[in-house]
C-alpha cells in the first residue's frame, strides 16, 4: 500500500512539473489527473484491491505507468507546440509589418503597374541582375512592375535591385520562400498591382515566356495560369528530381480531380483579386499550398509552357531531395485537408 501511494505522488509531480514545462496551466484534463493522482496518493485503497483481485503483476502496473506517463507528456509537448507556434506567429507578424513600413519608408507613395511580378530572393547576388534584364517591361500592351523581395540575405541581392531601378523589400530575418511571396503580395496589391507573375531568382526560367502566362489572366480566360515544365522544356540531370516531379503531379492530380503536370513549377501569373481571397500560412513549399488552394476554392486554374533550365550560378537551397519530398508531400496533405 506505501508503494502505490508513493507511485500516485510520483505520478502527481510529474503531472504539476510538465504543466509546469510547458506553461500549461488551465489543461483541465491534466488538473483532473492531477487531483485523481493527489487522492490516490492519500488512499490508495482502490487501486490496491483492484490490482488484488486481478491478479496483477509488476510488469503490468510497470506498463501501466509507461503509458500514463506517456499520455500525459505528449499532452504537456502538444501544449508547448502550440505555445510556440502563437510565439512564432506573433514574430513572423512583427517581421511582416517591419518590412512593410521599411518599403512604404522607402517608397513614399510608390505606384505599381497593373502587372507586378513578384521575385523571392535569398542569396542571389550572382544571379538577380541577369534575371531583371530578362524580364519584359510590356506584356500585352499593359505595363510591368518588378518588385522583389529579399528574404534576409545581407549579400547585396537588394543594392543590385536598387541599381537596375526596381522596387525591393528587405526582410531581415530568413524565413522562407513562401513568407517572401506573401510580403510581396500585400505590397504589391496594395500599390495598385491587379496581376501577379512569380518569378525565381536564379535563373531557372525564361521571362522571355512570361507573355504566355499572362495573357490568359489579362483577357479573362484564366484566374490562375501555372508554368510548366513538362510543358515547355527542362534541362536537368537530377533523375531522382524529375521522378518527383511526375510523382508529386499525379499524387495532386488525384487529390484536385484536375490534370496537373507541373505542380511545384514558381513560374505563375494570378490575378490579384485570388491572392486575396485564399489563407496562405507556409513559409517554405509554397507552390503546392497556392495550387491546392487555388483549385479547391474553384478558380479558373490552366497551365501554360514554362521552360526550366539549370541554376545560372549557385546551389539550390531547396536541400536534400528526401527531405524536400517528405516536407511537400506533407504540405500537399495539410493543404488539401485544410481546403476540404
Amino acid at each position: 500500500m506505501f508503494a502505490m501511494r508513493v507511485v500516485f505522488m510520483v505520478f502527481t509531480v510529474l503531472t504539476l512539473g510538465l504543466m509546469g514545462f510547458s506553461g500549461n496551466w488551465r489543461s483541465r484534463w491534466q488538473w483532473v489527473l492531477v487531483v485523481v493522482f493527489g487522492a490516490l496518493a492519500i488512499e490508495a485503497g482502490p487501486v490496491s484491491h483492484f490490482v488484488s483481485v486481478n491478479n496483477l503483476h509488476l510488469v503490468d502496473g510497470m506498463i501501466l505507468f509507461l503509458f500514463i506517463v506517456a499520455g500525459t507528456l505528449y499532452s504537456a509537448l502538444k501544449a508547448a507546440n502550440v505555445k510556440a507556434g502563437k510565439t512564432l506567429n506573433i514574430i513572423n507578424q512583427l517581421v511582416d509589418q517591419q518590412a512593410l513600413a521599411d518599403f512604404n519608408r522607402e517608397y513614399p507613395g510608390a505606384v505599381m503597374q497593373p502587372v507586378t511580378v513578384v521575385i523571392p530572393a535569398y542569396y542571389e547576388v550572382e544571379n538577380i541582375g541577369r534575371v531583371l534584364d530578362s524580364i519584359p517591361r510590356v506584356v500585352d500592351d499593359t505595363p510591368v512592375t518588378v518588385l522583389v523581395v529579399v528574404d534576409g540575405s545581407p549579400d547585396g541581392t537588394d543594392r543590385v535591385v536598387r541599381e537596375h531601378g526596381d522596387f525591393v523589400s528587405y526582410i531581415s530575418v530568413n524565413r522562407g520562400q513562401g513568407a517572401a511571396l506573401r510580403v510581396g503580395y500585400r505590397l504589391a496589391i496594395d500599390h495598385g498591382a491587379q496581376y501577379i507573375v512569380t518569378l525565381d531568382a536564379d535563373g531557372q526560367y525564361d521571362p522571355s515566356e512570361m507573355y504566355g502566362l499572362v495573357k490568359p489572366v489579362l483577357r479573362d480566360e484564366a484566374d490562375y495560369v501555372q508554368g510548366s515544365r513538362r510543358m515547355g522544356r527542362y534541362v536537368t540531370d537530377d533523375v531522382i528530381r524529375v521522378m518527383g516531379v511526375y510523382w508529386f503531379n499525379w499524387l495532386i492530380g488525384l487529390l484536385l480531380r484536375q490534370r496537373i503536370t507541373d505542380s511545384s513549377n514558381g513560374f505563375r501569373a494570378i490575378k490579384a483579386g485570388v491572392l486575396k481571397n485564399l489563407a496562405l500560412s507556409e513559409d517554405q513549399y509554397h507552390a503546392a499550398e497556392l495550387l491546392i488552394l487555388a483549385v479547391r476554392k474553384r478558380y479558373r486554374v490552366i497551365e501554360r509552357p514554362a521552360s526550366m533550365y539549370p541554376r545560372n550560378s549557385g546551389e539550390t537551397k531547396k536541400g536534400h531531395n528526401l527531405l524536400y519530398a517528405y516536407h511537400y508531400a506533407r504540405v500537399i496533405f495539410k493543404s488539401w485537408l485544410r481546403a476540404i
